[in-house]
């Protein structure tokens, strides 16, 4: 049975417009959505000699409704942190992590050495059961300033 799908029409022009606006604070390259299955919202493009376009970086875009200061870490599922760890493992490609909170936009920019804590935690307020899963807590000290 196929889980369903949460992500609304809102929610992603949402997110298309946090990476416009992220897109030009950072100096980020040509930026492409990537299909559902990759478990990434965005990939950074940089055109190649022979005009061939390489991924450069992994980026996943989320949106909150609180305050950047509100908790001491940053709560992303296990299974999207290992997917983004892998892909920069197997393909030598950055990830970057893109957070609006309701007071600033900040970025984390994976780095091979990070090790953070891994916990059990998620989302109560949909009833549905698998909100609730192993999770990676990253320090909100982690996240640069982009806004």
């Amino acid at each position: 049975m196929t889980r369903k799908l949460y992500e609304s029409t809102a929610d992603l022009k949402r997110e298309k417009t946090t990476i416009d606006f992220v897109k030009d604070k950072m100096g980020l390259g040509e930026v492409v959505k990537l299909p559902i299955k990759y478990k990434l919202d965005y990939a950074e493009l940089h055109r190649m000699a022979d005009g061939s376009k390489a991924i450069i970086n992994l980026i996943e875009i989320k949106n909150r409704t609180v305050s950047k200061r509100m908790y001491d870490t940053y709560m992303i599922s296990a299974d999207k942190f290992m997917t983004a760890r892998e892909y920069t493992r197997s393909f030598n490609v950055g990830f970057k992590l893109i957070v609006c909170w309701v007071d600033v936009v900040g970025c984390y920019s994976f780095k091979q050495g990070d090790l953070f804590s891994l916990g059990f935690n998620g989302r109560f307020d949909r009833g549905d059961w698998q909100d609730v899963e192993p999770v990676v807590y990253i320090p909100i000290r982690e996240f640069k300033d982009v806004s």
